[in-house]
């Protein structure tokens, strides 16, 4: 089974002679709160873990996710896993259920052919169990063998094997500072979970305005040079508005089975320079090259794609500044396993 590797890509005392206290001034307005600025944080994306079965990682904000995977040897499982928890004191955990069968709801996710939990309600392509059903749910994963729906109608889903997932939880459990508190899914004890949230880095984005310039077709060309796209067939540039006078040029240079690698221009006066980013874009190309790019109001999205699945790869989406793309978030699943569920390994919150 493919790898996909990744890219290189925290009361006065008085005297006792009788004087009175002063009286205790007015009230005042609360003060009003400090406006976030940009932190200029350099983006520092973090590694995921594999355990067994399940891959298992967190980002800059203290939040974590284990996904199960398609073992090494044998068929695709019928159903596959996520499980999230964001980070602070007694966080909610959230479970991601897809299946390749209809599950009528409510379901009932059995653990060793015990009943665990019901419920679950439809969001897009997977079923979601939050609250307590999903906290008793990740906590039975963590000590059973295989997991099994049984959807409303009785129809059972084909078992989902737990290989490393009490591995994966224990994992997160450390890094979200929950061992022996009362708010660990696995590793847990009798002190208070209190641990707060890490703040996130801020990006302020550029205020996105104007209307996008015509390009000279000879400038085009001239782009397409520079950037060494190949010759064949490629689909048309397409051109944004930034901010002001400038405009992106999202120029095709390069078109796989299920890639289409552009090079990216800003332009200005007619000029184009190439795009600067404060962070390697995913991909494996030689150049600054983005893979499946698109852009709308001021963020760029990109997703290197490992194979045709879209089960593997990274995305990332990055802010205009006003001088360069700046990362806000990234995602990845490094193997090709049969998970889609991609975790999230950087984030920043934006302003404008």
């Amino acid at each position: 089974m493919r790898r996909f590797l990744p890219f290189a890509l925290p009361l006065s005392l008085f005297a006792c002679n009788g004087a009175s206290a002063p009286p205790a001034p007015a009230p005042s307005a609360s003060p009003s709160p400090t406006p976030l600025t940009d932190t200029a944080t350099p983006p520092r994306p973090l590694a995921l873990k594999r355990f067994g079965d399940w891959a298992v990682g967190c980002d800059n904000g203290g939040t974590c996710q284990a996904g199960s995977l398609m073992p090494e040897e044998g068929d695709a499982p019928a159903l596959t896993l996520s499980i999230e928890r964001g980070p602070g004191a007694d966080a909610p955990v959230a479970i991601r259920l897809r299946s390749q069968d209809d599950i009528a709801l409510p379901l009932t996710a059995t653990v060793d052919d015990e009943p665990v939990a019901r419920g679950g309600t439809q969001q897009d392509d997977a079923i979601v169990l939050t609250g307590a059903p999903a906290m008793a749910l990740a906590a039975k994963l963590a000590i059973g063998r295989t997991l099994t729906l049984i959807a409303a109608g009785g129809q059972s889903i084909a078992p989902l094997k737990l290989t490393g997932a009490s591995a994966a939880l224990r994992w997160i459990d450390d890094r979200q500072g929950r061992v022996g508190t009362t708010g660990a899914i696995v590793a847990r004890g009798t002190k208070p979970d209190t641990r707060p949230a890490p703040p996130l880095p801020v990006v302020r984005a550029a205020t996105i305005r104007g209307e996008a310039a015509l390009l000279d077709p000879l400038l085009i060309t001239r782009m397409r040079q520079q950037a060494d796209c190949d010759d064949h067939d490629l689909p048309d540039v397409t051109t944004k508005t930034l901010d002001g006078p400038r405009t992106l040029a999202i120029v095709p240079c390069a078109a796989g089975a299920y890639n289409i690698l552009s090079a990216l221009f800003v332009i200005e006066r007619g000029e184009a320079m190439p795009a600067s980013f404060d962070m390697p874009v995913a991909g494996d190309s030689d150049g600054d090259l983005v893979y499946n790019a698109t852009f709308e109001d001021g963020i760029l999205d990109t997703f290197a794609k490992g194979r045709g699945l879209g089960d593997c790869g990274m995305t990332q989406r990055y802010a205009w500044d006003g001088t360069r793309f700046r990362l806000i978030e990234q995602r990845q699943m490094d193997d090709c396993h049969g998970n889609p569920d991609f975790i999230r390994t950087w984030t920043a919150r934006v302003i404008r």
